[in-house]
């Protein structure tokens, strides 16, 4: 989806783990920035998914270089402070990702004991109001019916992905 929906060239794939991700952005022809703050799947990435640009980086504290792009899946439910992210990245487009709370409810217990836990699920309406008080405007709404991997238009399923400018 994401490789498909970018405008610009230099993108910032944030909390870019084992790195396919960012490969499949590079491949499409971006320059890639992909952040981690886990040095290990870091290492991980340049060896099985070498070509962009890897860094050490946490996503409280992003890099303070322009981007075209900003794609963060699966991140902003982690973060204690998503809002430093989103107003701390220079960026023109996001594309992010997050657990829907009206189709996949949080459980704290759940993930109490992960190395890096969820701190909350987003509604719909919340996802978006936490875009537009960092900014941006949401363009275009999809989701994941479930963890399958397929995309579709709307906000009906586990997981939501939103495109804001």
């Amino acid at each position: 989806l994401a490789s498909n929906m970018l405008d610009g060239v230099s993108v910032l794939d944030l909390a870019c783990g084992c790195g396919y991700g960012s490969r499949i952005l590079y491949e499409a022809g971006f320059d890639v920035v992909g952040g981690d703050i886990c040095k290990e799947a870091l290492d991980f990435a340049e060896y099985h998914y070498s070509g962009p640009d890897y860094r050490l980086l946490d996503a409280h504290n992003p890099p303070k270089e322009e981007f075209d792009s900003l794609v963060t899946f699966e991140t902003l439910e982690h973060l204690e402070r998503p809002l430093d992210l989103l107003t701390g990245v220079n960026v023109h487009t996001v594309i992010a990702s997050v657990p829907n709370e009206e189709r996949y409810p949080f459980d704290p217990k759940k993930f109490a004991e992960d190395e890096y836990p969820h701190k909350r699920h987003y509604t719909p309406r919340q996802f978006e109001a936490l875009l537009y008080a960092a900014g941006f405007t949401v363009k275009e709404k999809w989701c994941q019916p479930d963890k399958s991997g397929v995309i579709v238009p709307g906000t009906d399923g586990m997981f939501l992905i939103y495109i804001a400018d």
